[in-house]
Order: C-alpha cells, then sequence, then structure tokens
C-alpha cells in the first residue's frame, strides 16, 4: 500500500506520461502538483516508487516512466470515477440511435467509432450460436432441388447455408415447409433441437426435413463459429512506439489467426463489469507491450458478447474504460430490442 503522498505522485507520474508520451521529471510534478514539499523530497519519493517497481528511469537524465505496476495503481484508483466526454458520449448514443440497422452491420461500424474515440484497434465478438434461439427460418429454391436456409437468431445473428433437398422437397412445398419449420423450432436452442425426436420431425407429410433440422443442429452447434468485427489495427502502429513497432509484424500475424484474441474475449465473456489487462498481464507474449481493456455485453442476464480495445499501455485508460462500459451497455439494450 502507498501512502497519500506517493499516490498522489504516482497517479501523476502515470496521468502526464499518458497525456505527453514524454518521461515525467521532479520539477514538472513540483510545478503541477500543490503538495507543500520541495523538488528534493519529489525526487526522493520518485526514488522510493522507482525501487518499488511502480516507475522505471529510462535514461539516467530522464524523467520516469510508469511500469505494468504503475499503470495498474492508476487503473485501480479510477474505478468508479472516470467518466466519459460529451463528445465520445454523443458519438455512441448516435451510433445506436439507428433501429433499422442490422446487427452485423451495427457490431462492424461500433469496432470503427470505438477505433476513431480511442485512437487504437477496438474488437467485437457476435452472440454466438449456441447461446442463441430460432426466430425465424426462411426456406427458399435457388434451383431445381437447391434450397436457401436462413436462421436467424433472438440475438440478430443471420446463417445462410445452401443444401440439395430431399422427399417432399423435391417438389413445389418450400413454403409449406418453411411454415412448418417456424412453428417446430422458433423459440428452440440448441439444447431443445437435440431433444427433437423423430416423431416430431415426422408430422410433415411423409417426412423429408429430418436433414434440414440436422442442418439447424449443426449450424448452431459448429465449433469455431465465432464472428470477431475488427477496426482500426492501423492505430497499433501509428501509436506505438519504436521497440515495439518492431514486433508489429508478429503480433498482426497472431490476429490475423484469432485464437489469441479469441480467448481473452470468452475469457471476458464469463465476467462482469469491464476487464483491463496491462502488459505483462495478458497470457500471450506477442500482448506484453498492449493493454486490452473490455467488457460483455448481455441479453437478459445471460452474457452473449464482448466489446474491447487494443492499445499501447500508454492508453488514455480514464476515457477508453468509460467508452467501452457505455458501449456494451447500448449493446445489451439493442439485444433486448432485437429480442422483442
Amino acid at each position: 500500500m502507498l501512502d497519500q503522498r506517493k499516490s498522489e505522485i504516482l497517479n501523476a507520474v502515470v496521468y502526464r506520461f499518458i497525456i505527453n508520451g514524454a518521461p515525467v521529471g521532479s520539477r514538472a510534478l513540483y510545478q503541477k502538483l500543490n503538495l507543500g514539499i520541495s523538488p528534493a523530497t519529489i525526487r526522493n519519493e520518485l526514488s522510493e516508487l522507482e525501487e518499488m517497481g511502480y516507475i522505471y528511469q529510462p535514461h539516467t537524465s530522464a524523467g520516469r516512466v510508469p511500469t505494468d505496476r504503475g499503470y495498474r495503481f492508476y487503473v485501480d484508483a479510477l474505478a468508479g470515477m472516470a467518466s466519459l466526454g460529451e463528445e465520445e458520449q454523443k458519438a455512441i448514443m448516435e451510433l445506436f440511435s439507428v433501429k433499422t440497422r442490422e446487427l452485423e452491420n451495427l457490431l462492424q461500424e461500433t469496432t470503427l467509432v470505438l477505433s476513431r474515440l480511442t485512437k487504437s484497434a477496438a474488437v467485437v465478438i457476435a452472440p454466438q450460436l449456441r447461446r442463441s434461439t430460432i426466430k425465424h427460418i426462411d426456406l427458399l429454391e435457388l434451383n431445381s432441388g437447391v434450397y436457401l436456409l436462413v436462421i436467424i437468431t433472438d440475438t440478430g445473428r443471420v446463417e445462410k447455408r445452401v443444401f440439395e433437398g430431399e422427399g417432399n422437397l423435391r417438389g413445389n412445398q418450400a413454403g409449406e415447409a418453411q411454415d412448418y419449420l417456424n412453428r417446430l423450432l422458433c423459440g428452440k436452442g440448441l439444447k431443445e433441437l437435440e431433444q427433437l425426436g423423430e416423431k416430431t420431425v415426422s408430422g410433415f407429410g411423409d417426412g423429408g426435413l429430418e436433414g434440414i433440422i440436422e442442418l439447424v443442429r449443426n449450424i448452431l452447434s459448429e465449433e469455431g463459429n465465432e464472428r470477431i468485427y475488427w477496426g482500426g489495427t492501423a492505430s497499433l502502429v501509428k501509436y506505438l512506439d519504436a521497440e515495439t513497432t518492431g514486433r508489429i509484424e508478429e503480433l498482426m500475424e497472431a490476429l490475423e489467426k484469432q485464437y489469441m484474441i479469441l480467448a481473452m474475449l470468452n475469457e471476458v465473456l464469463v465476467s462482469q463489469g469491464v476487464t483491463v489487462k496491462i502488459g505483462f498481464e495478458n497470457p500471450a507474449a506477442e500482448m506484453r507491450d498492449l493493454s486490452f481493456v473490455a467488457s460483455s455485453y448481455a441479453m437478459g442476464r445471460e452474457n452473449v458478447g464482448t466489446v474491447g480495445v487494443l492499445g499501447p499501455t500508454r492508453m488514455n485508460y480514464a476515457q477508453v474504460i468509460p467508452i467501452v462500459e457505455l458501449t456494451a451497455c447500448l449493446l445489451s439494450r439493442t439485444l433486448e430490442i432485437l429480442r422483442g
């Protein structure tokens, strides 16, 4: 635990470094802080904070720079105190004011707005299919014996598959089959679909829908069907320091494979509130120079997706945290509207 004076000095160092990007010296702190102590006393406090691992001095004659531990202290001190600026709040509210936008377009636009506001990369994982229920099914004949199956879920996900028809679908009964499927499957999720027996499906004429039911089950249960939306990855290159930029190719390669970020997003999915991972708190080596701020969003009482921002450890946490928090809240509200 730090005493009040050390806490104020440390928070001032972190804040000034975030804003200016330059090492912070004792003279600058003396001029800005009204602590009633001399520059020499401030230097002693800085030396002690350095010994404790909160800051470091990149060069002998330079000021101090926060370590990951220093950033963590600063972020923890922000808990419940960070507030959203009027401009940022207006931009996010306008994003969610359009009610007719499809969910996929909204999620992609969300990443672009978040990236612009935070000057970092933004990522959103769409609601998982296995956590959704079926809202509507469309069945369209494309060619003789070839059909398009469209599944719309209560979370706004739209999945499409082309398949060859069987049984009654060889005729012109796609419309009747569609109506039957909607009566049978709407409101059901993966668990309910797995419990459907052949007797339930056989209610449609002489059969022929078993294959479609199985296709619907497979779509909802597919591994790796998570849909991830990115925005502003180029911002990472612009705001990272020279040393980190030298490893940017390795980072981008890892992000393209998605396994690393997907694991982090899924970890946030089971947590409450905003999660902040700073530098070495991130499990992947490629992420050790970055910070990740994310929050789950929900439908009802169940978390169904994650929204996050990925940027340098010198990101403006006081701005980014409430931005992510409000975005997650409005995404939750949008899903409730889509659910009807």
